[in-house]
């Protein structure tokens, strides 16, 4: 059985293929939507169609944890109303996935090829997208998000696991592969 992570950009489809453990996405198909209400319009019509399950990756755009919540919950009631038995899972980045860069400030560090400053990272709380966009311009080694999801190497893979929402996502998966293991 196929399941589905739908994303909102090819961007996000990249770093989630290069994020996620490859024995995790031997029957997975990361799809990029277009956009916030492409992702549930896309995860409605797989859950319709397909009866397979999904998770859904988008940006929360918010870092006010009520604010997050409320996302979750709107998008949870919007594609739980067509999913019956289809496991589903709603997956907000806070406030964007780019936010997994900064998870460790080394190995962002040596992405770059330099040391981003205290308020670059201080401001990428708020603004992950821009600050990445901004250090990348700088960077001698990288000019584009697309070559620095390239050089992440086998070791980082173990830090970026370690990102919550990385950490979400693996955790669906498996508990969708161990549930169609068992049947």
């Amino acid at each position: 059985m196929t399941a589905y992570i739908v994303c909102e950009g090819n961007r996000d489809v990249q770093l989630l293929q290069h994020a996620l453990p490859p024995d995790l996405l031997s029957n997975v198909e990361i799809v990029a939507a277009g956009g916030l209400s492409a992702v549930k319009s896309l995860a409605r019509s797989l859950i319709v169609r397909r009866q397979s399950p999904v998770v859904l990756v988008m940006d929360a755009d918010v870092i006010a944890p009520e604010q997050v919540e409320e996302r979750i919950k709107e998008t949870e009631e919007i594609v739980g109303s067509v999913a019956a038995n289809t496991p589903v899972k709603v997956i907000l980045a806070v406030p964007q996935i780019e936010t997994i860069f900064f998870q460790d400030v080394f190995l962002l560090s040596r992405l770059l090829g330099y040391q981003p400053s205290q308020d670059m990272l201080s401001l990428a709380v708020y603004q992950p997208r821009q600050v990445l966009t901004q250090l990348i311009a700088q960077s001698k080694k990288n000019q584009s998000q697309s070559q620095l999801i390239e050089q992440l190497e086998h070791e980082d893979l173990e830090t970026l696991h370690k990102a919550p929402i990385i950490r979400e996502i693996i955790q669906f998966l498996q508990s969708v592969q161990e549930t169609v293991d068992a049947l």
